[in-house]
């Protein structure tokens, strides 16, 4: 039986931008995955998992008895995601949901860790409202890592990747913001949250990686 999944060539080019291989190389979300304390056994919230940047290496970080939990609003995306964790053995611990990210249709203090990779600047005016859900969905002591890009002080080294970033033919297209929030902006957004502990970091000179402690 043949079980190939044919894409639109607009979900292919997505794929690829979130799913290429020099972005699995960085090893970024194992990083970040260690600096947020993941371990076996936690329950994890990947907000806006896609094809599961994120998700996959979590899943790996909570063991058996831990879970990851991808929520999107692209079946597609999602489709990719799980047929990655079926093939490396993981599909007892991640689950996906179709839906909303703000809000979050997920239980309040329900996980141990949320997560959430290159997603705020597409929420854009939603984005406050998505860390008061990460929040929310927190167990006390709980923490989130972000991950997304950083709006620098330099005015035109913001236009310049922006401008490099239209030239791409991956699908992200001439009027995507990726440089839409400081290191400050982010910083209000999560001490609007209510999350304290927070830890901010500039990687890769226009990324940010922030973790912070519910």
């Amino acid at each position: 039986m043949n079980t190939t999944v044919h894409h639109t060539p607009e979900v292919e080019e997505t794929i690829y931008r979130l799913d290429g291989p020099l972005r699995w190389a960085l090893g970024e979300v194992q990083g970040l995955l260690r600096t947020a304390q993941a371990a076996p056994g936690q329950r994890v919230l990947d907000v806006g998992a896609g094809t599961g940047y994120a998700t996959i290496p979590a899943a790996r970080a909570v063991g058996p008895d831990g879970s990851v939990h991808g929520v999107d609003g692209s079946a597609p995306l999602l489709k990719v995601l799980e047929g990655r964790a079926a093939k490396e053995g993981l599909t007892a611990r991640v689950t996906t949901q179709v839906g909303a990210l703000a809000p979050l249709d997920v239980p309040t203090s329900s996980v141990d860790l949320v997560l959430c990779t290159y997603v705020l600047h597409e929420l854009a005016e939603d984005a406050a409202l998505a860390v008061a859900e990460m929040h929310r969905v927190l167990k006390p002591g709980g923490r989130v890592a972000i991950a997304d890009y950083r709006k620098t002080p330099d005015v035109a080294r913001n236009r310049e990747i922006e401008a490099w970033y239209a030239r791409q033919p991956d699908g992200a297209g001439p009027d995507e913001r990726h440089l839409r929030f400081s290191l400050e902006e982010l910083e209000q957004m999560l001490r609007g949250a209510g999350f304290q502990q927070i830890d901010l970091r500039t990687w890769h000179d226009f990324h940010t990686h922030a973790i912070a402690t519910r």
